[in-house]
């Protein structure tokens, strides 16, 4: 398998890796390592390896579309519950205790930087915005900076899991 990093931080991908390619795609037929947090057969959660915060995960739907209305009302609604209850396993576990993102970038135009529609759940703490800036800032350009650690995205996804209901 490869690393998440290499693909999403090298924007020529790495090696024998065709742009055509669908990285969310791989990630969701397990091609790719990930840090799981959640998975059925609409959707996978996995931890961001660019977080914008601790505990950031991204709920990814296993069939794919670029834009949310690619997606039927149905696996829509599935994305958001699924998105609702790791949000309260997120705070559980200490992660978004004061506050959560649910952030969909719906195009290019809205700084969509993987083409296949996603969900992000950032926890966030008081005060946590100006920290978070240079990360942001990264985001929107395309760059990401250094990857989080595959350890400690498991320890994070661990604690998540832990607190998830049925």
């Amino acid at each position: 398998m490869t690393d998440l990093a290499l693909l999403i931080g090298n924007k020529n991908i790495i090696k024998g890796f065709r742009m055509s390619d669908c990285l969310f795609c791989n990630i969701a037929q397990k091609k790719l390592d990930s840090s799981i947090v959640f998975e059925d057969k609409q959707c996978i959660a996995i931890m961001d390896i660019f977080p914008l915060g601790e505990g950031h995960v991204l709920v990814i739907p296993k069939q794919h579309g670029v834009l949310l209305n690619e997606l039927d009302q149905v696996l829509q609604s599935h994305l958001f519950s699924v998105g609702s209850k790791i949000v309260n396993a997120q705070r559980a576990a200490g992660f978004g205790v004061k506050g959560t993102n649910f952030l969909l970038n719906d195009g290019k135009a809205a700084n969509q930087t993987v083409p296949h529609i996603h969900l992000h759940l950032i926890p966030r703490k008081k005060g946590d915005f100006i920290k978070s800036i240079p990360k942001l800032a990264l985001h929107v350009t395309g760059l990401f900076g250094l990857s989080t650690s595959r350890t400690k995205l498991n320890k994070q996804a661990n604690a998540i899991k832990q607190h998830l209901l049925p």
